[in-house]
């Protein structure tokens, strides 16, 4: 299967809009834009992220143990681009309120939503890590629609 044509495929479906975060070494924070994030049972309460396995993201995912999955709202498409760029020296978290959850991964104040996690297991799939999150701790700060990716193109969801 020709790679750039089912990108394009997958592209057509919708997505909501997340920031993965986590810590690194010395105390510091990290974190990347994903669309890959679903809910996957509530005994016990898990939820999984996959992330490219060669990515910073995933490295220190699996180094600290720890990581938090923030949905972005409607009017977060600023930080949702912010975190999917790779801008070397460019401070992400200058963007938006950031709180440190129980784990010590960053959660934004103003999200619709986090969970933070320690990771649970590992599971390699391709290119990517199917990462799986034993929740710790979990809130809703704001009821807003949410952001919502399709065919590479932000859109703010449907008003509630």
């Amino acid at each position: 299967m020709d790679t750039t044509y089912l990108r394009a495929v997958m592209a057509q479906w919708a997505s909501g809009v997340v920031v993965v975060t986590t810590t690194r070494d010395g105390g510091g924070r990290h974190g990347m834009t994903a669309s890959s994030f679903t809910s996957v049972a509530l005994d016990p309460p898990l939820v999984s992220v996959c992330l490219a396995t060669a990515s910073s993201t995933c490295r220190f995912v699996r180094h600290s143990g720890v990581f938090a999955v923030n949905v972005l709202g409607h009017d977060h498409e600023d930080i949702g681009r912010r975190f999917a760029t790779s801008t070397a020296g460019d401070d992400r978290f200058t963007a938006g309120r950031w709180d440190t959850a129980t784990t010590g991964a960053a959660v934004l104040t103003d999200a619709v939503a986090w969970v933070d996690c320690v990771v649970a297991a590992c599971h390699p799939a391709g290119d990517h890590t199917i990462v799986l999150g034993l929740v710790q701790d979990a809130a809703t700060p704001r009821p807003a629609p949410p952001l919502i990716y399709h065919d590479r193109t932000y859109y703010e969801g449907i008003a509630r």
